[in-house]
């Protein structure tokens, strides 16, 4: 977005606060986030404003450690990762690897994106996070470190970025296991008896030959990422 198309969208909100430790909910599916609280400050630059955002999904700003970088924050209950009706504030903040915590956070909420909503697995809040993620490169015009990869279990599709990528049966099952949590450690025995459904007995050839096969396919359209990553001497992990 350029500085002029930048006056177009002045934030709705500005809300200032302590970069504080949440559950680790975000870092073990591997979408870390920085959780805002207590607020220092809330104020709407928008005098039709109420003064505290609406629960929802916004596409946003951080300044923190003298830098500043887009974002996505959530401020409602979270439906799906915990039943209770507490209200939290993360933000994930895009191509951004460091640690913050206890660090002063101002947090800018510049578009309101989608409502909160309760998802039925893991796995697809985890979707609809990466389409949250597309939305934003989009409105800030920024582009993706990697094409995003994409699957629907209910068709039992795969996409990266535009791309349909064929997989076989087990090819699929094994790739959609390691997606569904992401930055967990899966052992090949845990994988054949998940997939296979039967006893590993150190049968592990058909999981290795599977992942080459997966890596393979995917090759051509992820620019070099290879999101199935290997852990030496224990096993594999999706890594976004």
């Amino acid at each position: 977005m350029s500085k002029d198309q930048m006056k177009k969208y002045p934030p709705l909100y500005c809300l200032s606060g302590t970069v504080t430790r949440g559950i680790g909910s975000g870092k073990h599916v591997g979408t870390p986030t920085a959780n805002l609280s207590p607020y220092d400050s809330v104020s709407s630059l928008k005098p039709d404003r109420k003064r505290l955002p609406e629960p929802g999904v916004y596409l946003s700003k951080v300044s923190v450690d003298g830098q500043t970088c887009f974002s996505i924050t959530h401020i409602g209950p979270r439906p799906t990762l915990s039943g209770d009706g507490d209200y939290f504030n993360e933000t994930l903040i895009l191509d951004f690897n460091r640690e913050i915590y206890g660090l002063p956070m101002t947090l800018k909420l510049y578009q309101f994106l989608r409502h909160t909503q309760k998802f039925d697995t893991l796995s697809l809040l985890l979707d609809q996070i990466r389409r949250d993620n597309i939305a934003a490169r989009k409105f800030w015009g920024i582009s993706e470190p990697h094409p995003c990869l994409s699957m629907d279990p209910g068709s039992r599709t795969v996409s990266v970025g535009d791309e349909k990528i064929e997989l076989s049966a087990k090819e699929f099952d094994v790739l959609y296991l390691l997606f569904s949590s992401p930055g967990t450690v899966f052992t090949k025995e845990e994988i054949y008896e998940t997939v296979w459904q039967e006893p590993a007995n150190n049968c592990l050839h058909p999981v290795e030959n599977t992942v080459f096969q997966i890596r393979r396919r995917l090759r051509p359209f992820t620019d070099g990422h290879d999101p199935v990553r290997t852990v030496i001497g224990y096993g594999y992990r999706f890594d976004p």
